[in-house]
């Protein structure tokens, strides 16, 4: 038996009836473009509507299998039901395959966005810039994020924005990936707010000598707090040296704040000591500054010499 049949079949015995296509729709609660594709040959009818089917059209289940009524020669109605049943769950079946098919691309793209939104940040981040450098004619700034620098390069306008006052807190607009803990600068703008120190009491003399090519500076270190991202403590190191030995007015040459540990160091080899800092981010891990006429000059290193390692190690690390 095939669609074509059944639905000449179908439409012969609706209208021997006196029956829309709409009519006999209305007795089986279903469309007519339901009965007219299966007029047409287009479909079969659902198993559920046989029984239905067969008695609005007066027939018997098995007339309507087999396709003619009881006086003429009859096919095999199981064979025939067998053939509409075959048919149906092919159909569900490419349903159900085009179903997995949309779960799965759905579950594809929204995997897809997930990662990417837990790879890349767009935020406006509000702090201090701990870092300003040029690299082959390109602007970047440093932030601190979770215990490491954030490279940030700058877009066009973001440079300008920028003072020269080091403890000066931006507003910066940045996009950025967090594996590479790099991205860019959209926007900065500055807040005229102050970043402020530590907040402990404790101070450490760390010894005296040349330094910055004055004979004698006094070095100590202060505001000791434990490093909220990684191991021992962080605090402020200064520099400073008497101005007045009557008096004992000093002038503080050197205030380098939220520092794991500072030496002195002849890094340029000139006979003048500079001091070397050890800062608490991985990405640039120590700072060396040096008197450049009148100013201090501050200078970030990848590495120094074993020696100069040895002489920053903290208390805590022996």
């Amino acid at each position: 038996m095939n669609k074509e049949r059944l639905g000449a079949f179908i439409a012969e015995n609706r209208k021997a009836l006196d029956m829309t296509q709409k009519d006999l729709a209305e007795r089986l609660h279903i469309t007519d473009k339901a009965v007219s594709k299966w007029e047409r040959g287009l479909s079969y009818p659902d198993v559920t509507l046989l029984e239905p089917l067969a008695a609005a059209l007066g027939l018997g289940v098995e007339e309507l299998m087999a396709c003619r009524r009881q006086a003429e020669e009859e096919e095999e109605p199981m064979k025939a039901l067998l053939d509409i049943s075959r048919d149906n769950v092919k159909q569900e079946r490419r349903r159900g395959w085009s179903r997995l098919i949309g779960v799965l691309a759905l579950l594809a793209v929204t995997g897809l966005v997930v990662a990417w939104n837990a790879m890349y940040v767009t935020e406006t981040r509000q702090d201090v810039i701990l870092l300003r450098e040029t690299v082959e004619g390109t602007d970047y700034l440093y932030m601190e994020e979770q215990g490491h620098l954030l490279k940030l390069k700058c877009a066009e306008g973001v440079e300008a924005a920028l003072t020269e006052n080091k403890d000066q807190i931006y507003r910066v607009d940045c996009h950025w990936n967090r594996l590479t803990r790099q991205g860019v600068a959209t926007g900065c703008e500055a807040t005229y707010m102050e970043s402020l120190g530590g907040l402990m009491d404790a101070v450490i003399d760390e010894g005296e000598g040349p330094l910055f090519g004055f004979p004698m500076v006094y070095r100590s270190s202060r505001n000791y707090y434990p490093n909220p991202y990684g191991d021992g403590y962080l605090c402020d190191y200064s520099c400073w040296r008497v101005v007045d030995e009557e008096t004992w007015e000093s002038e503080t040459l050197l205030t380098v704040e939220d520092c794991v540990s500072a030496a002195v160091w002849d890094w340029d080899d000139d006979g003048e000591n500079e001091l070397a800092v050890r800062t608490r981010w991985q990405e640039k891990p120590y700072t060396v500054y040096d008197m450049a006429d009148g100013e201090l000059v501050a200078t970030w290193l990848d590495t120094v010499p074993q020696e100069v390692r040895d002489k920053l190690v903290c208390i805590w690390e022996q």
